[in-house]
């Protein structure tokens, strides 16, 4: 009788058990509450309280180079540094005559017409326009100058490039390179 009281009170827990009401539904949230629209006479219009209006009159040109002063056609005077032995000359009268590149600061030899040698570095001041060195690679130093457009006004860059000069016998073998010779021994020889 044990037994059979057992399993009927386990067939009624189990009755019980899948009849069992459903589990209370989530909350739902709630939902966001509308911002309450503004009413026309809140909403005003701003209106900036002061107006900028540009004078040109007691300023200077902004468009106008304050470090570089023409005094004539052909010589420009700089203010606010002294002049290098550099600039006593016209880039036409100055003579590369190495560089040394593969550094971290690139150098170059510069020989005046006095046959006296300059080094000049990247930043350097050359000649008589007020160029300025901007480049230092292999075989050509780069200049730039600022040219002046005495009708508009306008001073522009414009770059100047100084070259070593190639001697005879070094335009041969580069020609000669260029039309596919050999410069070393011919095959066969020691």
């Amino acid at each position: 009788m044990n037994r059979p009281l057992r399993i009927a009170l386990a067939a009624l827990a189990l009755a019980a058990a899948c009849g069992s009401p459903p589990p209370p539904p989530r909350r739902a949230m709630p939902a966001a509450a509308a911002a309450p629209k503004p009413i026309d006479e809140e909403v005003k219009e701003i209106a900036p309280t002061n107006i900028y209006v540009y004078s040109p009159i007691g300023k200077r040109d902004p468009f106008q180079n304050q470090v570089v002063v023409t005094s004539g056609l052909t010589h420009v005077e700089v203010r606010g540094r002294n002049k290098t032995p550099l600039e006593k000359w016209a880039l036409d009268q100055l003579k590369l005559s190495l560089t040394v590149t593969g550094t971290a600061t690139p150098m170059a030899m510069v020989e005046d017409p006095e046959h006296r040698g300059w080094t000049v570095r990247v930043g350097d001041f050359i000649g008589q326009n007020g160029g300025k060195v901007t480049g230092i690679h292999r075989d050509e130093v780069i200049v730039t100058e600022t040219i002046t457009d005495h009708s508009t006004g306008r001073v522009y860059p414009q770059n100047v490039k100084l070259t070593v000069p190639i001697e005879k016998s070094e335009e041969r073998d580069l020609r000669a390179l260029q039309e596919g010779e050999s410069l070393g021994p011919a095959r066969g020889e020691k």
